[in-house]
């Protein structure tokens, strides 16, 4: 795909952070670039220091802004730069069913909005975003995910992996006890969690030990606050038989599509963005019980709602795919196949130089 000449746009974002918003940024503005976009950066302001590593974004950040562009303002909607006189959008998403007050304002003030699925869209309009809402799915980078990834398994147990930030979004009490439901010490199963946790007022061995899990439990191995470059972590992925996120609520849902990319049997919650890329044809989508009051340490989730997965099918699921382990790896070839041809960055940077040839 070709970009239309002398297309111009100024991308607003945080960048050299290692926070969400900023490394999947810097995947679209790489890929904007090789398509040909005359790409320029604004700043989001933040307050950690940023660190931009990457050659060809720094001169992309140099570089003058120009007044006759339009501007993409990826990220939350309450830091949307509302004043570039040009052409405005607002690409951003939430993992609730609802959004704050200001966030509506903020979108309203655009021209138009972007979202990653169709489910945050309608979230966005149902909320009262009246501006006009386009779906624009987010990626992943089939480099570092894919299924020629070497593997180095902990040993031959039938292996399940997580992976997430410690909190209320993710459901790790849930994950737990339903795996400790599932399985028993004679089961030759693993649960291998990769967390990250970096807010002090929590100790997760704490919250753990609270859950009081039965002492029968089969074992879990916690990779706590490691780094882990895209290539380890793609070799994580492959070195497991299954991903299972026992998520409330998201606002895309990366670790869910990298593990389909790595040929992985999904489990995952059966709500939010993630099913945009996530059905029962490419995986193993949990219930949804019913929505609970998101109550978490986050000021945009105050008075909405997220979902509670149902955890006797969260079981059921788990104990099916360690039972079924062929048909298991067949949804996982499935899910593999059908994310390389639809969901990688390239595939987000076309469809956004095509809205943007559109308007231009």
């Amino acid at each position: 795909m070709k970009a239309v000449p002398d297309l111009k746009v100024i991308w607003q974002s945080r960048w050299g952070l290692p926070i969400g918003y900023s490394l999947s940024s810097e995947a679209i503005a790489l890929q904007l670039d090789q398509l040909g976009v005359d790409l320029f950066h604004r700043p989001t302001p933040w307050h950690m220091p940023a660190e931009l590593n990457q050659p060809r974004l720094r001169e992309i950040a140099a570089r003058s802004l120009p007044d006759d562009a339009l501007q993409v303002s990826y990220d939350q909607a309450d830091l949307f730069y509302t004043e570039h006189r040009g052409y405005r959008i607002g690409y951003t998403m939430l993992e609730v069913n609802g959004l704050p007050a200001d966030w509506i304002a903020a979108c309203n003030r655009m021209d138009e909005i972007w979202t990653p699925s169709r489910w945050g869209a309608e979230t966005f309009a149902a909320a009262g975003v009246y501006r006009p809402i386009h779906v624009m799915p987010l990626g992943y980078d089939p480099e570092h995910f894919n299924t020629q990834i070497p593997a180095y398994r902990l040993d031959n147990r039938f292996t399940f992996l997580s992976i997430f930030e410690w909190g209320e979004r993710k459901a790790p009490e849930l994950l737990l006890r339903a795996y400790c439901s599932a399985f028993s010490r004679n089961d030759d199963v693993v649960l291998i969690l990769r967390i990250n946790n970096f807010d002090r007022s929590i100790s997760v061995s704490q919250q753990i030990a609270n859950l009081r899990l039965p002492p029968d439990s089969p074992p879990i191995v916690i990779l706590y606050n490691q780094y882990l470059s895209r290539a380890q972590l793609g070799s994580l992925y492959r070195s497991a038989d299954c991903f299972v996120l026992a998520t409330r609520g998201e606002g895309w849902g990366l670790p869910i599509l990298e593990a389909m990319a790595c040929g992985l049997p999904v489990i995952a919650t059966n709500w939010s963005a993630q099913t945009e890329f996530f059905r029962a044809e490419v995986g193993f989508p949990v219930n949804v019980r019913t929505l609970v009051p998101a109550e978490a340490k986050c000021p945009y989730y105050t008075g909405w709602s997220w979902a509670e997965p149902d955890f006797d099918h969260l079981v059921w699921l788990m104990r099916y795919v360690y039972e079924h382990p062929a048909e298991a790896r067949s949804v996982g070839h499935a899910a593999a196949a059908e994310v390389a041809q639809r969901w990688t960055w390239r595939h987000t940077a076309e469809r956004i130089v095509a809205r943007l040839a559109e308007l231009a």
